[in-house]
């Protein structure tokens, strides 16, 4: 999903835009036709020219740029059992044609193995149905639980890829804000209020651990999700990809989903796992009471066989891409933590910056004094300091003067990247 929400990043209008995130795919280099507006789908109606912010970054150029945006693993200087992973891709039964909509019985057992090993609620083979990635998976439950008009609900901070997945499928995206105060809470009032308010809602989108906000759901706050879902007649949907990066002193924090009385879907892939999300593999898992779950099951096998995306090799070479996934994982908890630790060592040169709480993830949200809006202050940073960051409204954040950030640099990086943004904001405050 990283690409797609690189584009989103590059294209976005900002907050004067009808949608928080209007964004296109297309590269800039292609000039754009003005072709009569009913050739094309709505749902395609993205801006076509890079948002103000990435547009002083192509300015300043890359040589004198620091990327604090980057969520790209291949590019961050990660060590990768090289040769094992590219042997795994030479698995002579990839020549051949097998054709299976839930995906390949030797992957899906690999993926079965991995919750097994992470002491997970039990996820057998056949209720695994294998996609060629998350965002794919996405795009089959939308298919699969939406009308045209209907609509999602999903806690804010979020991916902005999000409103464009569901755009895809004509359905209506809508954010429910998170409450903060010195850690994140979802605000089961506000979720309370849209379950009696919006009769065509149809399920409820979880990232666990949030991203941008970095917060696993509580086991509480699960049970409570689970039976609201399940009065409302709602299905969960829990993404999980960020699962394995708790961040110190903060462990996972492992659901329950094979009780859930609501039915429920449980995403993840081996972008973030083995990080290698140029290896597009994702799945869903499905499960809940027997009377929806295993519906849900054979209608989505129908809908992955309509394409039959996950390609051969990479299905082959599930296996030895999970088992080899500690090394590059534990690089990156060790990044995580010292790039943590830097910038809240940063952050002491200027009291008026903040670190927002985080248990988990690749992101942080840093606030800062609300004198400028978050386009304001990343214009600032960029600037005066060369630092790239995400505005917080980028990711629907419900707050304002906030920059997010990502802990994936390489620490020498990172460190000169905080150390300027600082250094910048506290100028910007005498």
């Amino acid at each position: 999903m990283a690409a797609t929400a690189s584009h989103a990043a590059r294209f976005s209008l900002g907050k004067a835009a009808p949608s928080p995130h209007p964004c296109a795919g297309v590269a800039i280099r292609f000039q754009i036709i003005p072709y009569p507006d009913k050739v094309f789908s709505a749902r395609t109606g993205w801006p076509l020219h890079p948002n103000r912010l990435h547009q002083l970054a192509a300015a300043r150029g890359a040589r004198t740029l620091i990327d604090l945006t980057v969520a790209n693993p291949t590019q961050c200087g990660f060590e990768y059992p090289r040769a094992q992973l590219l042997a795994a891709l030479g698995h002579a039964a990839a020549l051949r044609y097998q054709p299976q909509p839930l995906g390949l019985e030797s992957a899906r057992a690999a993926v079965s193995a991995y919750y097994a090993e992470r002491n997970a609620s039990p996820v057998p083979t056949n209720r695994l149905l294998l996609t060629a990635s998350t965002s794919e998976a996405y795009a089959h439950l939308f298919r699969l639980l939406c009308d045209p008009g209907d609509a999602v609900l999903m806690p804010a901070p979020s991916y902005p890829l999000f409103e464009m997945l569901a755009t895809m499928s004509d359905v209506r995206l809508l954010a429910c804000p998170m409450l903060y105060d010195r850690g994140w809470q979802l605000d089961r009032e506000a979720l309370e209020h849209a379950a009696g308010s919006e009769p065509k809602l149809r399920a409820l989108l979880l990232v666990h651990p949030n991203n941008p906000a970095g917060c696993y759901l509580k086991p509480g706050e699960w049970q409570w999700l689970q039976e609201l879902a399940a009065r409302c007649g709602w299905a969960l949907v829990l993404d999980e990809v960020f699962f394995d990066y708790p961040l110190p002193p903060h462990a996972a924090v492992p659901l329950d989903w094979e009780s859930a009385p609501a039915l429920t879907f449980v995403l993840n892939g081996l972008s973030k796992i083995a990080a290698l999300p140029q290896m597009k593999l994702g799945w869903v898992s499905v499960h809940g009471p027997g009377n929806l779950r295993q519906p849900a099951l054979a209608r989505l096998e129908i809908l992955n066989d309509l394409f039959l995306s996950a390609d051969a090799p990479i299905q082959h070479a599930a296996a030895t891409f999970l088992q080899t996934r500690h090394g590059v994982q534990a690089q990156i908890r060790a990044r995580l933590a010292a790039n943590l630790a830097a910038l809240d060592a940063a952050l002491l040169a200027c009291p008026a910056l903040e670190r927002l709480q985080v248990e988990g993830g690749w992101n942080v949200i840093l606030r800062l004094p609300r004198v400028r809006t978050d386009d304001a202050w990343a214009e600032l940073v960029l600037e005066r300091a060369g630092v790239l960051t995400h505005p917080g409204h980028f990711y629907s954040l419900p707050l304002e003067s906030h920059l997010v950030i990502s802990l994936l640099p390489p620490l020498e990086t990172f460190q000169a990247g905080i150390e300027a943004l600082v250094a910048a904001a506290a100028g910007a405050l005498r």
